[in-house]
């Protein structure tokens, strides 16, 4: 960024790295006609089934475009002795020709994960909310919104510069759980650690005490997924969370069945399966791309978001299914965290002044302290994880009466009773 004032010597330098700026940035925005007729060419001497066009993707500058892939294939692996799920068909199996669980109402609305390599939290977080309604019967679908934003900030699976892994994150969703989105709106905000991190930012101090999780998940496949393994798990689990290569021409999709047609590797993205259909031979899944990219499909959600993608995209560079969780089932609120302060209550005298209370709590469980009087101060150590120490400020009591306030902490009560100033009265008689 330049200064407010430059010196007259540089002042044309300035100026012509400014125009060269523009031009650049404007060609970089300007190429995009001229690929997305290079994408539909190569679509139709392909035959592939698919239609390109200008989406909200495909305009964004190739910087940001890259900010909405977010898996990190290229470091990741499955542990040794990881738990795989034996999902071949066994033999005689019949499987139905069609799933959809957008009809169920097992799906919930669109998100857009912004200009932030979280789609590992979008996916997980779908998956979680899929679970959720599969144990409702669909009950709730128009208004489940789950927070995205405690996988960024909280669980330290992954960021918006580097993405994440599924197998963090679908760690997280077992052992903490997910609250309402209402307790943490999605702000692209990273995990950090320390007590000032923008897990304490949550709405909800003690989000934990209201959280949705699973009973537990299994990789389904790894490197080697088969069509009819992930739709044998479709229909036992239900939707799954799957991994994918993403080319330069997916930007463009606007309908039909996707098969790589054109374009460079752009990176590693992770997705919602939730359906399969045989008579178009591809899968349906839900992307976290907002509604300006995609298409709709039939069902409670009809906002354009989805895509369809062949089979034979598993065989081909595009490593469709590779990476699939299974998450096996709902496991309903809980609260893991629990709380305790010393002291829990104290007498301070008429002339107040400095003190502390200790807040003990597991790891990872978070807390804030809110006074109910003005006249009590947090100081220093106001919000923190696991074991802590407030230091607060009583005010000297100038009123002609004992008073008691209180600060509330992680829903804990501390009490502090203030006493008054005695006044000696000297005798006229």
């Amino acid at each position: 960024m330049y200064k407010t004032s430059i010196r007259r010597g540089h002042s044309l330098f300035a100026l012509l790295s400014g125009f060269f700026f523009l031009f650049f940035f404007s060609s970089s925005v300007l190429a995009s006609p001229e690929e997305l007729e290079a994408v539909r060419q190569q679509v139709r001497n392909k035959g592939a089934r698919w239609q390109a066009d200008e989406t909200s993707i495909s305009k964004l500058p190739a910087e940001q475009r890259l900010m909405r892939l977010g898996f990190r294939k290229e470091s990741f692996s499955v542990p040794e002795g990881a738990a795989v799920l034996s999902a071949t068909p066994a033999a005689g199996t019949t499987m139905p020709t069609a799933l959809n669980y957008n009809n169920d109402s097992y799906v919930t609305q669109i998100r857009d994960q912004g200009n932030c390599g979280s789609c590992w939290a979008f996916a997980t977080t779908a998956a979680l909310e899929s679970q959720y309604l599969m144990s409702t019967k669909g009950v709730g679908w128009s208004t489940l919104d789950l927070s995205e934003q405690i996988l960024l900030s909280c669980s330290n699976a992954g960021n918006c510069s580097d993405g994440g892994y599924i197998d963090l994150a679908s760690d997280f969703i077992q052992s903490t759980g997910l609250p309402p989105a209402s307790c943490y709106a999605y702000t692209e905000a990273d995990w950090t650690s320390g007590p000032d991190s923008p897990c304490s930012g949550a709405a909800c101090t003690y989000w934990q005490s209201d959280t949705y999780s699973i009973k537990g998940w299994k990789w389904v496949a790894t490197n080697s997924p088969t069509a009819d393994i992930l739709k044998s798990t479709l229909n036992t689990y239900g939707p799954l969370v799957t991994s994918m290569n993403i080319y330069a021409d997916f930007y463009y999709y606007k309908e039909g069945v996707y098969s790589y047609s054109y374009g460079s590797y752009q990176g590693a993205h992770i997705i919602e399966i939730i359906g399969y259909d045989d008579n178009e031979n591809c899968f349906i899944v839900k992307n976290s791309w907002g509604d300006g990219w995609g298409e709709s499909e039939p069902g409670s959600v009809t906002a354009r978001g989805f895509f369809r993608i062949d089979y034979d995209q598993i065989d081909k560079i595009v490593q469709f299914g590779y990476y699939t969780a299974a998450y096996e089932g709902y496991k309903g609120a809980q609260n893991d965290c629990a709380y305790s302060l010393s002291p829990e209550s104290v007498s301070v005298a008429y002339s107040g002044g400095y003190a502390y209370v200790t807040v003990s709590s597991q790891p990872g469980c978070s807390w804030k302290a809110v006074s109910n009087v003005n006249w009590i101060k947090a100081v220093s150590g106001a919000k923190g994880t696991g074991e802590g120490t407030l230091r607060y400020y009583v005010s000297a009591n100038s009123t002609s009466y004992s008073r008691t306030g209180a600060l509330t902490i992680a829903g804990q009560t501390f009490t502090v009773t203030q006493a008054v100033k005695r006044h000696s009265f000297r005798r006229w008689w």
